[in-house]
Parts: C-alpha cells; sequence; structure tokens
C-alpha cells in the first residue's frame, strides 16, 4: 500500500516514484498545473471554460464598480441614472482654466452705475431669450411657448436666468439710481423679485457644487497687524468658456417684446412643444 506521501509513475504502472513532498517547487509547480490551467492536449473544453469564468468574473466587478460610482455621485439617484441632462448647447461648448477672483474694482459690471456698466450688462445679456427647434423640444422632452410662424419655441439657458438674477439683484442694490420714484407697490413687487432672485442663485450655487480649492491668508490693518484669515483671490476654476455660449445663444436670440413672436395663448396649443 502507498503512502499518502507517495506517488504513481505515469510512465512506468506499478512502479512507486519518488516520495512526493509538499512546499517543493516541481510539487508547487504541478499542484498549480493540475488545479488552475487545465490540460491542453486533454479537454479543451475545459480551458475555454476557465477562460469564461474568468470573463464574467470581471465582468461582474465592472458592472459593481460602475454601480457604487454612479449612485454615490448622484447623490442617492436612481441605480445608473445617466445624471446627465440634454442641452442643445452642449454640442458646441469649450471649457478653459482661469483665476476668478470675484474683485469688484475695475470690474464695468460692478461700481456704481453709469454708461459704461449699462452698455456692458445688456451686451452680456443678449441672448437671453432663444429658440429652440422642435426635434430640440422633444429631445427635452419638455413644452413651451410656440413662435407664431411654427419654426420653434421660447426657451432660455440657465445661465442667463442666473445673470439675470445677479443684474436685478444689482439694480435693487442701487434701486435710488433705478427706481427714484417707486410706489410701494413696486417696491413690494421688486423686493418680491430680489428675494426670488436670492434664493434661485442659492439654489443654482448648491447645484452646481464648485469644487475648487480656495487657500487663505492674513488680513491686515492700516498699521500693518494681521486681523484675521481672509480668502486668496483668484483661485484657478474650471470654466465654460463664454463666446463658446454666447455666440451659440445670440445665433438663436429672439425678441421677447415683439408682439408678433409668439402664437396666442389658445391658438393651437401656444405651450406645446411643436
Amino acid at each position: 500500500m502507498a503512502l499518502p506521501n507517495e506517488r504513481r509513475s505515469s510512465e512506468s504502472p506499478g512502479e512507486e516514484s519518488a516520495p512526493f513532498i509538499p512546499g517543493t517547487d516541481d510539487a508547487s509547480n504541478l499542484e498549480k498545473e493540475s488545479l488552475l490551467l487545465p490540460s491542453r492536449q486533454g479537454q479543451p473544453w475545459r480551458r475555454l471554460r476557465y477562460l469564461s469564468f474568468h470573463a464574467v468574473l470581471i465582468l461582474l466587478y465592472t458592472v459593481v464598480f460602475v454601480v457604487f460610482t454612479v449612485r454615490k455621485r448622484g447623490c442617492g439617484a436612481p441605480l445608473l441614472q445617466d445624471l446627465s441632462l440634454y442641452s442643445p448647447v452642449e454640442q458646441v461648448i469649450q471649457y478653459e482654466t482661469r483665476p476668478v477672483d470675484g474683485l469688484a474694482e475695475g470690474s464695468v459690471y460692478a461700481g456704481y452705475p453709469r454708461a459704461e456698466s449699462e452698455t456692458a450688462w445688456k451686451s452680456l445679456m443678449d441672448g437671453t431669450n432663444i429658440k429652440l427647434y422642435h426635434d430640440e423640444m422633444d429631445k427635452l422632452n419638455e413644452t413651451s411657448l410656440k413662435m407664431r410662424d411654427g419654426s420653434g419655441s421660447l426657451a432660455v439657458l440657465g445661465v442667463y436666468h442666473e445673470l439675470h438674477c445677479v443684474k436685478r439683484l444689482r439694480k435693487w442694490f442701487y434701486r435710488e439710481y433705478y427706481y427714484p420714484n417707486q410706489t410701494e407697490l413696486e417696491f413690494n413687487e421688486r423686493m418680491t423679485h430680489a428675494e426670488h432672485c436670492l434664493e434661485f442663485l442659492r439654489q443654482a450655487s448648491m447645484c452646481h457644487g464648485d469644487t475648487t480649492v480656495t487657500s487663505f491668508k492674513w488680513l491686515h490693518d492700516a498699521q500693518g497687524h494681521a486681523i484675521e484669515p481672509t480668502t486668496k483671490e483668484g483661485a484657478l476654476h474650471r470654466c465654460v468658456k463664454w463666446d463658446s455660449i454666447q455666440t451659440w445663444a445670440r445665433s438663436r436670440r429672439v425678441d421677447l417684446f415683439d408682439p408678433h413672436l409668439l402664437a396666442p395663448e389658445h391658438a393651437g396649443g401656444g405651450s406645446g412643444g411643436r
């Protein structure tokens, strides 16, 4: 009777071979070959099954990774939900890295109202109201007010809504200049609009969730003494190239105050996408 640590030689049946000693290189290689690598000469289908099994495992791990990543980024969004939203302008948008400093001094958009600033703001807002075509509205699965000529529907890009709110808050900040003789009713209406804009910008900021890291420095008084920490200006941000949006928006621009622009409310479903 053969001992447990002995093996038979395949070349000489009945003849005992050298003792099998676990841990030796030859034994380890033999064990690896017998457990992991099916014989190429014996049964090829076993090798195919082996490769298929590992391919399935790789695919499974990939799916698990994608699901975990999407759910983490989506903050509890439905499983494997595509978080991107269609916008017709996406195909032309370009990006760049540039500093954002927030310094009002020297900005044509800030400071006390003057002819230069009014011209700059008017140019900046040019392209607010735009026309979207029927196929674009279909992709959005959305409806809006239709053009009288049937060519498309009225829309506005989110960034222009945000800029509109910045402009409204600026006008409210300088309301003695813009609304010197406003009535109590006008005051309340504009205050309500300003509150709307403040809340809209709050939500928009949280929605965009800018993750740019800004560092700090000491703020000094006139004598050079450190008073308190303050943020450094000019941190680099990943920004949309404004020209890429504005050029597209201006090409779709419509005059909202044109009395012949929109179809009447009850003329064939004036709020439909088509």
